[in-house]
Order: structure tokens, then sequence, then C-alpha cells
């Protein structure tokens, strides 16, 4: 597992100086306005043919139930989960190995937080995949940070 952290730390720092990991995280931060991020985030990844499986309300969720559990503070503004999948990379997972299945869906978390208003964040999961599995999941993230970068360059 050290070793496909290693590759993935590799792939990252090889390919883009605007995207910083943090432990199993990779996030690019951008100025800018969250709904013209998100909302191009979604038409880069169905411009590309690519399924949105789900989007997930997490500031909605987070907002409304934080006061049953005592919190009193929101930590975003807004936050939102896009799960996309490429059905010839999931392809290849699978065949590379069945366990692979569990990297599927590939999310992509947009994000605004309290503290730090004037600024959105992207933030994608390091992928793992079975041992063996370095070059697909490679695919994986150079899909991911592809559509990340797309979005945010205008």
């Amino acid at each position: 597992m050290l070793t496909l952290l290693l590759v993935a730390a590799l792939v990252f720092s090889s390919q883009q100086p605007a995207f910083a990991t943090s432990g199993p995280f990779v996030t690019k931060t951008v100025e800018g306005k969250f709904d013209e991020v998100y909302l191009g985030l979604k038409d880069v990844i169905t411009g590309r043919g690519i399924n949105i499986a789900h989007t997930l309300g997490t500031s909605a969720m987070l907002n409304r139930t934080g006061p049953a559990f005592g919190i009193k503070k929101n930590v975003y503004i807004n936050a939102e989960t896009v799960e996309f999948c490429s059905a010839k990379i999931s392809h290849e997972l699978a065949a590379q190995n069945p366990q692979n299945v569990v990297l599927c869906p590939f999310t992509i978390s947009v994000y605004v937080l309290t503290s730090d208003p004037k600024n959105v964040r992207l933030t994608y999961r390091i992928p793992v995949g079975a041992k063996g599995s370095e070059r697909v999941v490679g695919k994986i993230v150079k899909l991911i940070e592809s559509i990340i970068k797309e979005a945010t360059e205008w």
C-alpha cells in the first residue's frame, strides 16, 4: 500500500503544482464563486460523455443536522460531492482485479469554507487499487485532475 501511495504522490507532483496533497486527499483551491465552479465541474464531466451517477448535498445535510448534535458553527457555506464513473476505466479496473470495484464511483467534492468564503476547493481521495493496478489507478488520477483543471481554468 505504501508503494501505491508513493506512486500516486509522484504522479500528482509531476502533473500539476496547483494540486496540494494532504494525507489521502488532493485539493485544488481557486478564487471564485461556488456555483460557477460547481456547475462548470458538472458540465466538464458530462461534456466528456461521462454520466454523473449522483450528487450529494453535503453542506445542506450538515448545516441542517448540526444543531441536533450541538454544533453551532457551520464548516461549509456550500459543499457538494459529485459521483461519476468512466465505463472504460471501470472495465479496466475490474479486469485488473475484481476487488477494484470499490474504486467506482469516482468523487470530487466542491466546497467553500465559512472561514475562507472567497475560495472554492475541489478535493478528491487518492485512489488505491489492488496490487498490480497502479497503471489503471493512474488513469483515474489523470481523468480526475484533467476534469478539475478544465473546470477551474477560465
